[in-house]
């Protein structure tokens, strides 16, 4: 955000305090015993639409901030209206996902019309940062929405000519045959969980069925992008990429030493889908890694477990 003046912080402040003590009166009014529905929707609305317009009109609208921080207003005045009324607020998560999925959706499709070979995974952080800033929810939805969406739109010819172009780390794992082993435990225990709980009602069965088919497509989604988001050294840079669970972008000048069949180091960064290391990078200086939901970590010191360690390190050009 840019910076702000005292008096329409003051302003916006004090007209919050106000709806708030004014939502708190209809409240405990005798008016709301009598008729809770309507006066509770009402307050609903207000606690979530009054925040963030009152934000457009003394801050967005004077270029004091930027336009996208309105968002992140709603977002909050949402996650605050839930605390109070908690289910009855659950109508409005929908607007906020479908929100989400259309930042996700201009994010992908900028970035792949300005570059062949744009990343799904970083277009999505960058736009969803973009609009909600740098924060832990902000990755974590985008790390999220990458895992369907490898899932679903991972199978053209450009993810086919990125994955024979790069390095892949997953095959010496076996890493299809594990998910494939999981993918069967899970439809097996799906079936098993289904006839469990039919005496709990169409709820219960329904959820289970929800989460187990969340899990499956969580999984192929990852699986996908193992397979189609590999390593790649192109114009000076090494785009580590492991998957959905790491990635970094690291400056070949960094680079100090490669070595093959490195011993386990208790300072060193692993970076192996399963099993042990078998290619070493040592850095000048400490790079900033992007993991799982939002988690960032530092290190100079990384520890891959690559599909062709020779031809990684023949490709950076140091021993």
């Amino acid at each position: 955000m840019r910076s702000l003046s005292i008096r329409p912080q003051l302003s916006y402040a004090a007209v919050l305090s106000a709806v708030v003590a004014a939502e708190s009166a209809v409240l405990a009014s005798r008016a709301y015993s009598v008729h809770p529905l309507p006066l509770r929707a009402a307050v609903i609305f207000d606690l979530c639409a009054v925040p963030a317009g009152l934000w457009w009109l003394l801050f967005v609208r004077r270029g004091k901030a930027q336009p996208r921080t309105t968002a992140r207003v709603f977002v909050l005045s949402v996650a605050f209206a839930a605390l109070l009324f908690g289910r009855d607020v659950r109508l409005l998560a929908a607007p906020v996902e479908l929100f989400l999925m259309y930042l996700a959706f201009t994010s992908v499709r900028g970035a792949l019309r300005a570059r062949a070979s744009a990343d799904a995974v970083t277009a999505l952080r960058n736009g969803l940062v973009a609009a909600l800033g740098d924060n832990f929810a902000a990755r974590a939805a985008a790390g999220e929405l990458t895992a369907f969406w490898y899932a679903f739109f991972s199978y053209g010819a450009a993810a086919r000519a990125a994955a024979r172009d790069g390095f892949t780390a997953y095959k010496r794992a076996g890493w299809t045959a594990i998910y494939v082993a999981v993918a069967l435990v899970s439809v097996g225990e799906a079936a098993g969980v289904h006839f469990l709980l039919r005496r709990f009602g169409p709820i219960a069965t329904v959820s289970a069925a929800g989460f187990h088919l969340y899990a499956l497509l969580w999984m192929l989604g990852d699986l996908r992008a193992l397979m189609v988001r590999p390593i790649r050294v192109e114009e000076g840079t090494m785009h580590l990429r492991l998957g959905l669970r790491w990635e970094a972008e690291i400056p070949l000048s960094l680079v100090e030493r490669v070595e093959l069949s490195p011993k386990a180091s208790p300072s060193a960064m692993r970076l192996a889908v399963i099993g042990s290391a078998n290619l070493r990078l040592l850095l000048r200086a400490p790079v900033v890694l992007h993991g799982p939901f939002g988690i960032r970590r530092e290190s100079r010191d990384l520890l891959l477990q690559v599909d062709e360690p020779e031809r990684l390190s023949a490709r950076l050009g140091l021993r």
